[in-house]
C-alpha cells in the first residue's frame, strides 16, 4: 500500500514540473526567437523484489519505484518571421540542411547567444539586446553611432555606405544542440567543451523571428497534465483512505 503511495506521489511531481514548462512556454509565447520546451518523463530503474523464505531468498518479481524528469529538451525550430520595418530588429534564416544558427552577445564576462533579433541602439552607440548585452562582431561589440545603419544579407554592418564589422553568427552541432544552458533573456550558454562554429545563416533585417510555441498543442498538454495530476491525487486519497481503516477498523473488537 505505501509503495502505491509513493507511485503516485512520484507522479504528481513529475507534472508539477510538466506544468511549470507548459506555463513557462506560454507566457513567452510572444518572445521573439523563444524556443519551446517539453519535459521528458522516464522511469526509476526496476527493481528486483525478494523474499525470505526458511533462510532462502525467493524472487518476488520486478518492481518499478515510479516515474522521474527524465530531461527537459528544447525544440530549436525556427519560429515564424514577422516583417517590423524597425532596423534594429534582425532575423536568422538558417540555410537548408543546417543546424540552427545564433546571434552572439556578451553577458557580463560570459559569452552567450539568442535567436531573439529585437535589438535596440544603447545611449553610447552601441547595438544591444533588449536587456542590455552587446551584440558581437567580429571586431567585438557592434558600434553603429544610431539606428541608421544596415544589415547585408551576409551580416555586413553598414553605417553611411561604409562596412564597420560583421555580426557574429555561429551554430552548433546536432549533438550539442540539447547541452545548451537557456538561463532567461532569451539567452542559451554553452558548457565548457562545446565550442560554436561559423554559421552561414542568412539575415533579414527589419524582420524579427516569433516564438515556435504552438499554443492549442500547449493546452491540449495543460489538461492532460491536470488529468494525470487529479488521477494521482485520488489514488493517494483511496491509498490513504484504506490505510486509515487498516490501522483503525482491522482487528478492532466491538
Amino acid at each position: 500500500m505505501l509503495r502505491g503511495l509513493y507511485l503516485a506521489a512520484t507522479g504528481m511531481v513529475v507534472q508539477e514540473i510538466r506544468q511549470d514548462v507548459i506555463a513557462n512556454n506560454l507566457a513567452n509565447a510572444t518572445t521573439g526567437g523563444y524556443k519551446a520546451q517539453t519535459a521528458a518523463v522516464g522511469t526509476f530503474p526496476e527493481m528486483l523484489l525478494q523474499r525470505m523464505e526458511e533462510g532462502r531468498s525467493a524472487p518476488v518479481g520486478y518492481f518499478a519505484p515510479g516515474v522521474m524528469l527524465d530531461q527537459i529538451y528544447t525544440n530549436f525550430a525556427p519560429g515564424p518571421l514577422e516583417e517590423t520595418n524597425r532596423s534594429t530588429d534582425l532575423a536568422l534564416m538558417d540555410a537548408p540542411g543546417e543546424t540552427p544558427a545564433f546571434f552572439t552577445v556578451q553577458a557580463g564576462d560570459t559569452e552567450a547567444y539568442t535567436r531573439n533579433g529585437s535589438f535596440h541602439v544603447d545611449a553610447q552607440g552601441f547595438l544591444v539586446t533588449a536587456a542590455g548585452y552587446p551584440v558581437q562582431g567580429e571586431r567585438g561589440a557592434v558600434y553603429v553611432g544610431t539606428a541608421a545603419f544596415k544589415v547585408d544579407g551576409d551580416g555586413r554592418v553598414l553605417v553611411d555606405g561604409q562596412v564597420i564589422d560583421r555580426l557574429r553568427v555561429v551554430t552548433f552541432p546536432g549533438e550539442n544542440l540539447q547541452l545548451l544552458e537557456g538561463r532567461g533573456d532569451g539567452l542559451f550558454y554553452a558548457p565548457a567543451g562545446v565550442q560554436p562554429l561559423p554559421a552561414a545563416a542568412q539575415i533579414k533585417q527589419g524582420w524579427l523571428e516569433r516564438a515556435n510555441v504552438d499554443l492549442a498543442r500547449e493546452m491540449v498538454d495543460m489538461l492532460a497534465v491536470m488529468r494525470i495530476y487529479e488521477a494521482n491525487q485520488k489514488a493517494i486519497q483511496a491509498a490513504d483512505q484504506t490505510l486509515g481503516k487498516s490501522v483503525n477498523e482491522v482487528g478492532s473488537l466491538r
